[in-house]
C-alpha cells in the first residue's frame, strides 16, 4: 500500500477513471485519506480527454442514455472547480519535455485497446500515445509522481527518460505509481 500522506501525486486520466468508478471501501478509503492531505493534481490533457470520451458517448449513445451522460458529464466539470481538485496547464517546460519523448518514442509500445465494444483505430492509439507523453511530461516538470493504470506505457516512457537523460536536463526520473498499488 501507498501511505496517502507520499503525495501529492498527479493522477493519470485511467487512474481517475479507476477511482470515479472503484470502488472497494479500501480504495474510497485510501481517497479519502489522500484528500485530507493533498489535492488531486490532474493534467489538462485529462480533462481533454475525459471530455473527448464524454463526447464520443454522446455521439453513439441511444437518446435515453443520453441524458445520463451530459449529467456525468457536467459533474465531472463541476468537480474540475472543487477545492480538492488542482488542473496543470500546459507550459513551455511541458512542451519541451513532450517533444523530446515524441521524438524518443514515436510509436506507441502497447497495442491498441478494446473499449464499448470498438477497438482503437491505429489513428486513435496515436492520439492517446500523444496524450499519454503530455500526461507524463506535465508529471516530470511538475516533479510528481504519477498513478496509472498502464503500466506497459508509462513504463516505456520511463525507461526512455533514464536511456537518454541528457535530453531531459532538470526533470526526472519519472516516479510511477499503479494504482492498483494504492491500496495493496
Amino acid at each position: 500500500m501507498i501511505d496517502p500522506a507520499a503525495g501529492p501525486f498527479l493522477f493519470d486520466t485511467s487512474a481517475t477513471s479507476c477511482f470515479g468508478r472503484a470502488a472497494g471501501e479500501a480504495e474510497r478509503e485510501w481517497l479519502r485519506n489522500y484528500l485530507a492531505l493533498h489535492l488531486v493534481h490532474v493534467s489538462v490533457i485529462t480533462v481533454l480527454e475525459r471530455l473527448r470520451g464524454y463526447g464520443l458517448a454522446l455521439k453513439r449513445a441511444e437518446p435515453p442514455r443520453r441524458r445520463w451522460i451530459e449529467a456525468a458529464r457536467g459533474e465531472y466539470l463541476r468537480s474540475l472547480e472543487a477545492p480538492g481538485s488542482k488542473v496543470l496547464s500546459l507550459i513551455a517546460a511541458t512542451a519541451v519535455v513532450s517533444g523530446e519523448l515524441m521524438a524518443a518514442c514515436p510509436a506507441p509500445p502497447s497495442a491498441p485497446q478494446r473499449s464499448h465494444r470498438l477497438t482503437e483505430s491505429r489513428q486513435e492509439r496515436l492520439c492517446r500515445w500523444r496524450f499519454d507523453i503530455l500526461i507524463a511530461a506535465t508529471a516530470l516538470v511538475a516533479a510528481l509522481p504519477l498513478v496509472h493504470n498502464n503500466p506497459g506505457d508509462f513504463e516505456f516512457l520511463r525507461a526512455a527518460v533514464e536511456r537518454q537523460s541528457e535530453r531531459f536536463p532538470g526533470v526526472g526520473p519519472l516516479h510511477l505509481v499503479s494504482v492498483r498499488r494504492l491500496v495493496d
